[in-house]
C-alpha cells in the first residue's frame, strides 16, 4: 500500500492578504485593550498604602515609574520584575543573616 502526501498549496491572493491585514489588526487591538486594563489595574495600586505595597513588594515609585510608560507598553510586565527583584534581594539578605548561603530546602513528608 503507498501512501501519499497531499500538499495544500498556500493562497496567496487578495483574500489571504486581507486575512492576514485583519489577523493583524484583531491581535494588536486585543494586545493593547489588554495593557489598557493592565494600566487601570496598576493605577489602582495607587490607592493602597505604602505599608499594603510593600507587602507585595513595591513602592508607590515603582507603580507611579511604571504609569509614566508609553501607552502602548504594559506597567504590570515593569512591575513584576521589580517586585520578584525586590523579594530576591530581599531574601538572599534574610538569608546571609542567618548565615545561609541558599534558600532552604522545602520539606516534605
Amino acid at each position: 500500500m503507498v501512501t501519499t502526501e497531499t500538499e495544500f498549496p498556500r493562497s496567496y491572493g487578495p483574500a489571504s492578504t486581507l486575512r492576514r491585514i485583519v489577523q493583524f489588526v484583531v491581535l494588536t487591538t486585543a494586545a493593547f485593550v489588554r495593557t489598557l486594563v493592565h494600566r487601570r489595574q496598576v493605577r489602582s495600586l495607587l490607592e493602597l498604602d505604602d505599608r499594603s505595597l510593600k507587602d507585595i513588594g513595591l513602592t508607590r515609585s515603582d507603580v507611579i515609574g511604571a504609569l509614566e510608560l508609553p501607552l502602548a507598553k504594559d506597567p504590570s510586565a515593569l512591575l513584576v520584575v521589580r517586585s520578584v527583584s525586590r523579594r530576591s534581594h530581599l531574601r538572599a539578605r534574610a538569608n546571609a543573616a542567618w548565615g545561609l548561603k541558599h534558600a532552604p530546602a522545602a520539606v516534605s513528608c
